[in-house]
């Protein structure tokens, strides 16, 4: 299983023009041709502004071709994609990055079909080269339950294997409100635990595992809100090729 994450630029004053399409257009060609939306989401604070995220999920890279390659065969799709875009595309720029869920992350059961509402944030996390086994070490033994510890709902968290800059690991959270995301991030950039791994990891390695990252804070789309678990249907169903 992978996850295709999917960047948009807007131009000023017409993210509604996106929304329309992403809320009355799309979702009928998606899933007549295999398209799985397991979430969107607004940014309201971000290195890119205006901008837009939404994330499919599929099988593996030929489905993925596949479907793309049927989508814009499809007359349907040329006819909404103009209506939508009077006086041209409303999407300046758009950025692609294909993920692997991390080793570290595992989904409640419950989790699987549910789907969040809250303020969410994406947190593209550089992370060192050769390090994966302790990259995946730390993720467990203390940074997630950490953010857990802070208030945050982990909804996933995923290598990215292809993308502008590599490598990365990238982590999606929501929070139940403002409130509870404010004071709970603050907390965790104070968590003591979390300092304490990182002075260690300098004291040893020289450095530490993470280095500069990107955040999102997002609004999830009330059209498509994400599912509260990245570890989906085909984890379910015990999906070898995940």
């Amino acid at each position: 299983m992978i996850f295709e994450m999917r960047q948009y630029s807007i131009e000023r004053g017409r993210m509604h023009e996106n929304h329309e399409r992403m809320k009355n257009h799309l979702p009928a060609l998606f899933d007549r041709h295999g398209m799985r939306v397991v979430g969107s989401w607004t940014a309201q604070s971000g290195p890119r502004m205006p901008a837009f995220c939404y994330i499919l999920e599929w099988q593996d890279l030929a489905v993925r071709e596949a479907s793309w390659l049927a989508f814009y065969a499809d007359p349907e799709t040329a006819e909404i994609l103009a209506a939508t875009a009077l006086g041209g595309s409303p999407v300046e720029v758009h950025e692609l990055a294909f993920l692997r869920p991390n080793p570290a992350f595992e989904g409640a059961a419950a989790d699987f079909e549910r789907r969040i509402d809250g303020i969410h944030q994406i947190i593209i996390q550089r992370v060192r080269a050769g390090r994966v086994k302790a990259v995946v070490a730390f993720l467990a033994a203390t940074y997630l339950p950490r953010l857990r510890a802070a208030g945050a709902h982990v909804i996933g968290v995923c290598d990215m294997i292809s993308g502008r800059s590599m490598p990365n690991v990238v982590m999606f959270l929501a929070w139940p409100d403002e409130r509870a995301w404010w004071r709970g991030w603050r907390a965790f950039q104070d968590d003591l635990e979390v300092r304490d791994a990182f002075q260690a990891q300098r004291a040893g390695l020289g450095t530490t595992l993470f280095g500069m990252s990107e955040i999102f804070v997002l609004e999830p789309a009330p059209y498509a809100l994400p599912f509260a678990s990245l570890r989906t249907r085909s984890l379910v169903a015990g999906d070898a090729g995940a």
